[in-house]
C-alpha cells in the first residue's frame, strides 16, 4: 500500500499544468524557473473526530513565483495561489485552512498552504 504522501503527491502531480515544477520532498531551492509547488508532510496524529484507525494528517503545499523582481512575483502568486487553491478543493478528501505569505529560504516569494486530510491505517 503507498503512503497518503505519495497517493497525495501523485494526484496533484497529475492535476498541475504542465508549466509548474512540482517537488515532493525537502530540499534546498536555488534558481527557479517555473512557478514551483513544493510539498511537506508536517503533522500525523489520531484524528479528534474519528474512531482509533482513522490519522489527520497535515501536509504544507508551498507555491512559489520563479520571478525574482518583487512586483513580478507579487502579481504572479495572485494566480498561482487560486490555481493551487481550485485544484486542492477538488480532491474530496484534502481541505486547506489558511494560506499564509512567506518567503521561502530567504529567497522566493511564495505562500503556505496548510493542508489536512483524514486517513484509515491499513492493518
Amino acid at each position: 500500500m503507498s503512503s497518503f504522501r505519495k497517493i497525495a503527491a501523485d494526484a496533484i502531480r497529475a492535476a498541475l499544468p504542465k508549466k509548474w515544477v512540482f517537488i515532493d520532498d525537502e530540499r534546498s531551492l536555488n534558481v527557479l524557473s517555473k512557478p514551483t509547488l513544493v510539498m511537506s508532510q508536517r503533522d500525523l496524529e489520531p484524528s479528534p473526530i474519528a474512531p482509533l484507525s482513522y490519522l489527520s494528517i497535515t501536509l504544507a503545499l508551498i507555491v512559489l513565483s520563479e520571478h525574482t523582481d518583487p512586483v513580478k512575483a507579487e502579481d504572479a502568486l495572485d494566480d498561482l495561489l487560486v490555481e493551487v487553491l481550485n485544484i486542492v478543493q477538488s480532491f474530496g478528501n484534502l481541505t486547506w485552512s489558511k494560506a499564509t505569505k512567506i518567503v521561502h529560504q530567504e529567497r522566493h516569494m511564495g505562500y503556505e498552504i496548510t493542508t489536512q486530510a483524514t486517513i484509515q491505517l491499513e492493518h
